[in-house]
């Protein structure tokens, strides 16, 4: 469980030898920005004022496919006049620009949810435009990780645990999934196998 009063950022080297924010615990600093709470089991859950708000946001990015291209880019920090294309490819959701891949996604409903959650934590983490992109990210997926409901379809989503094979072998993971569509919405990293005993 996440200390409630632990502090979630440090400060590091950035380019150019200045001081500069780092998350280093992103539910601390979910808790800290009214987007999550701890709910009456003690497990942690998205507050309902920053649940409304984030729901209102899906849509309005699902309305405007155009516009979400050029948000994205400030969003991850790309420093581009290129050609920017978003795309569902088999079991990802690819960004591209000028064809070059930049970054992926598990689904189209992952992007819906972190450019409308984005919106919001601009507002409500300090220091945000002054994070590292990877922070950025790292608070956007922790936080898809509490999603109730797909933004693609609006079905409920499962958290569960699975083998995925890979080239190298299997290993265990962290999954929520879309009931409905199927979308993935958040993997973890793969999973100690030790920690589960």
């Amino acid at each position: 469980m996440t200390d409630r009063n632990s502090s979630s950022r440090e400060s590091v080297r950035t380019d150019g030898g200045t001081e500069g924010p780092r998350v280093d615990d992103p539910e601390a600093e979910l808790l800290a920005a009214g987007a999550l709470q701890e709910g009456p089991s003690g497990d942690l859950q998205v507050t309902p004022a920053f649940n409304e708000a984030w729901q209102s946001e899906i849509e309005d990015v699902k309305a405007d496919e155009d516009a979400n291209r050029a948000e994205l880019v400030e969003v991850m920090g790309i420093d581009s006049e290129g050609d920017v294309a978003l795309e569902a490819v088999d079991d990802a959701f690819r960004i591209t620009i000028d064809g070059a891949l930049i970054g992926s996604l598990e689904s189209q409903a992952a992007f819906y949810a972190d450019l409308a959650g984005a919106r919001l934590l601009a507002d409500r983490v300090d220091a945000w435009h002054d994070l590292p992109v990877a922070d950025r990210s790292r608070l956007l997926k922790g936080l898809r990780l509490f999603l109730e409901t797909c933004p693609a379809c609006g079905t409920e989503v499962v958290f569960e645990t699975e083998t995925v094979e890979s080239c190298c072998g299997s290993y265990q993971v962290a999954a929520v999934d879309c009931d409905g569509c199927g979308a993935r919405l958040f993997e973890s990293a793969p999973i100690n196998e030790d920690a589960l005993s």
